[in-house]
């Protein structure tokens, strides 16, 4: 029986370079043995600002329309102010540019009823802000200015939803307007309530707790009577006259007014109109930035 022994300076070199590497790849080449590094992982993608903006615009249309105190405060408070000056006598035989008197009403008392639902955006945010919802959007790759078009365009479609059942009322009660009125009224109540959905949005993102809905209630009703909205300026003390193109509905109501065929539009309250939206945009938009510590 022989023994094989190893000869230490033939070990020497293995020895040297120590244990072999794992979970890497080796090959020989003329006696040399080379280790390579295993390949990195893929980068992963940067996600997209609007990553999770249709879930969070269709939970914010959801919120609104499937709940029912929200839904009919919506509908029941135009049709109710609309059945008080519309659907009388005079309202219905007295003629306009488009139609009649009680046509112009319910486009008027639509539209302030769109608005307000924008307004209630203040009342969602702040329930947002205080169970601290609101700050982990900061966690998300979603970005702030992302959030408020999300929100400001599910107002506005919810705000399509309760014209057109309000305009259906309307019609049945004698409101009368031609077809090319009905659908120019119709677009400028949904183009209007954006700029209910923004003061709400400011309010929200601004103010705390419950007095965020307050806030934005206080500005659309003081707002409206101040413009106009339900008596006449001509009909108030000459005061409310002079403050009026500087309140935030007063272009609204002009608006509503001009598509009637009862007066023109005039100059003044386009330019409240986009100074207002300018106005609350920012505050939203800085609002909501300062929310999310972005």
């Amino acid at each position: 029986m022989s023994t094989t022994n190893t000869r230490p300076d033939k070990l020497a070199p293995a020895l040297s370079q120590g244990p072999r590497p794992t979970n890497a790849d080796t090959t020989h080449e003329e006696g040399i043995m080379t280790t390579h590094a295993p390949a990195r992982p893929a980068a992963r993608p940067i996600p997209s600002a609007f990553t999770g903006a249709g879930k969070l615009w269709l939970s914010t249309f959801r919120s609104h329309i499937l709940n029912p105190w929200n839904m009919a405060f919506a509908l029941a408070v135009p049709m109710f102010m609309y059945a008080m000056f519309g659907m009388t006598d005079i309202a219905r035989t007295t003629q306009t540019g488009c139609g009649n008197v009680a046509g112009a009403m319910i486009v008027m008392m639509t539209t302030y009823g769109v608005i307000l639902v924008g307004g209630s955006l203040g009342a969602t945010l702040s329930v947002e802000r205080t169970t601290g919802i609101s700050r982990m959007y900061g966690l998300t790759p979603i970005q702030p200015w992302v959030i408020l078009v999300v929100r400001l365009t599910a107002l506005v479609a919810l705000s399509a939803f309760i014209t057109l059942i309000t305009f259906s009322f309307g019609l049945a009660t004698g409101a009368q307007m031609t077809p090319g009125a009905w659908v120019a009224s119709a677009a400028v109540v949904i183009a209007l309530s954006a700029l209910g959905a923004l003061i709400g949005l400011a309010c929200g993102y601004t103010i705390k707790g419950e007095n965020a809905y307050s806030a934005s209630a206080l500005v659309m009703v003081m707002g409206g009577f101040a413009s106009g909205m339900f008596i006449p300026l001509e009909a108030m003390p000459p005061f409310i006259s002079h403050i009026a193109p500087y309140t935030p509905l007063y272009g609204a109501v002009k608006a509503v007014y001009a598509v009637a065929g009862t007066n023109p539009m005039p100059t003044a309250a386009w330019i409240n109109i986009g100074a207002w939206a300018l106005i609350m945009a920012g505050i939203a938009w800085w609002g909501a930035s300062h929310d999310t510590g972005r």
